[in-house]
């Protein structure tokens, strides 16, 4: 359920740090949001660490916080500031107009940022020559070509884990805790309006996989060194290629891995392909709908057929698997109407559990092009981009009141949906006793309660 707390693993910034360790240099990895910490804290870490180069990590509902942070570790420690991610990536220039912003690494920047640190050592380093990377020079702005996205995943290491709060990373999908995200792939073949991969992130649809054998080393050391009980695929979609998704599994069953996983699917995953990955131990699978009006898929352009929904659904019922359906709320063409047709349709499908978002035209993406050029944008406050509860557009036959009280109506009905489901009810208060304890559990049930008694 979506309502636990959630923080991210810092997939691209954990790779990054393993890449620099392994090629000799100095790095070091803290997510001070994920172990609740204050800033206060960090910058004293920070200047503790005597840090040449900090590495921040950027989205769009945080820019306003990260930018705040890159000023004070310029005027505090003087350290030179890199922005990632993909707000980052959407807006280098922007960006770069912040005189305490030295660089932008775009995209995928694991190797951007090796190179930058080889660059920087030299007595005349020449950052222009740097693919993905964007800097300054002479009081001008130069943007680089990008990089190629990696081709091959398994030359980057494991992900350093070791100084993150490693269990913090729990997925609510997941029914054990100790939890872990891992991936095992990048990308999307997919031009869906509002997806920040194919648009922002590598600049074209993209897809590549590991070896299915890395993956599984992988999975072991994870069970062997952190005591998980189960993994969460936090890739685009495990599924999108049936092949690798079938070796993967092969793998995992020759190799004996006893470990529960979930993952991010497609919904139009066979049911000979959902048997095997049962088999190697999978128990739950989220898939993106959406919208269930075929007009609105088809301007969002996701190419998913509704008949396609219900028959995945009811292979994962018939097979024991979870079923966790994601929609969103407010794209291009969206009336009350059809938000009421995809809250019965999210309803009536039989999934274990759903969960739903306000459409949010991110900087980059096609969805954001639309909605500035047909005067859909209430707001450029970045901070309200968080696609939770506060609406960014609206449309002629759509108010902003009006997708704040469909999320409402629909986060209530799912709260019910699991209350009516004991297997799930259980499960879900169990791991949520071992996450908070005695006195978080009794506070956390209070604050749901009251939540589904709001009218």
């Amino acid at each position: 359920n979506q309502n636990m707390s959630y923080y991210p693993f810092p997939f691209n910034m954990a790779y990054t740090t393993a890449l620099l360790r392994r090629e000799g240099f100095e790095a070091v990895i803290k997510d001070g949001i994920a172990e609740e910490i204050t800033l206060e804290t960090v910058m004293n870490w920070l200047k503790a660490q005597k840090a040449d180069l900090v590495l921040v990590e950027t989205s769009t509902p945080s820019i306003d916080v990260d930018l705040n942070f890159a000023k004070r570790v310029k005027e505090e420690i003087g350290a030179k500031i890199i922005l990632a991610g993909t707000h980052a990536t959407a807006l280098p220039k922007e960006m770069l107009k912040n005189s305490y912003v030295d660089f932008v690494a775009l995209g995928e920047y694991e190797y951007t940022i090796l190179d930058l640190m080889k660059e920087a050592s030299k007595k005349n380093p020449d950052f222009k020559k740097i693919k993905g990377l964007c800097s300054k020079s002479k009081g001008k702005i130069v943007i680089n070509p990008r990089r190629a996205p990696i081709e091959n995943l398994d030359d980057l290491p494991f992900p350093e884990r070791d100084d993150l709060p490693v269990h913090k990373y729990n997925d609510p999908f997941c029914k054990k805790f100790p939890n872990a995200p891992i991936i095992a792939s990048r990308g999307c073949l997919f031009r869906c309006i509002y997806c920040l991969e194919p648009s922002v992130f590598y600049g074209k649809p993209h897809y590549c996989a590991r070896e299915p054998k890395r993956v599984a080393d992988e999975m072991e050391l994870l069970i062997r060194k952190y005591k998980v009980k189960e993994v969460y695929f936090d890739d685009s979609s495990l599924t999108l290629n049936k092949d690798y998704v079938r070796a993967l599994c092969r793998e995992m069953i020759t190799r004996k891995i006893k470990l529960n996983w979930s993952c991010m699917a497609d919904a139009r995953t066979d049911f000979d392909t959902l048997k095997l990955m049962k088999k190697a131990g999978c128990i739950g699978l989220k898939f993106g709908v959406e919208t269930a009006n075929p007009e609105i898929l088809k301007t969002i352009r996701k190419p998913l057929n509704l008949d396609v929904v219900r028959k995945f659904v009811k292979n994962c019922n018939a097979l024991g698997l979870y079923s966790h359906g994601t929609y969103m709320f407010g794209l291009p063409g969206e009336t009350r109407q059809t938000i009421k047709n995809t809250i019965d349709f999210a309803f009536s499908i039989g999934s274990t559990s759903s969960q739903f978002s306000i459409a949010t035209p991110l900087p980059g993406t096609e969805f954001y092009k639309m909605a500035k050029e047909n005067g859909w944008l209430r707001t450029t406050e970045w901070s309200k981009y968080e696609g939770g509860c506060s609406p960014v557009i609206e449309y002629p036959t759509l108010k902003t009141s009006d997708l704040q009280e469909a999320i409402q109506y629909a986060k209530r009905r799912r709260m019910v949906q699991i209350l009516n489901n004991p297997k799930v009810a259980a499960r879900y208060l169990l791991k949520m006793y071992q996450m908070n304890g005695p006195v978080g559990f009794v506070k956390e049930v209070k604050e749901k309660t009251k939540f589904l008694l709001q009218r």
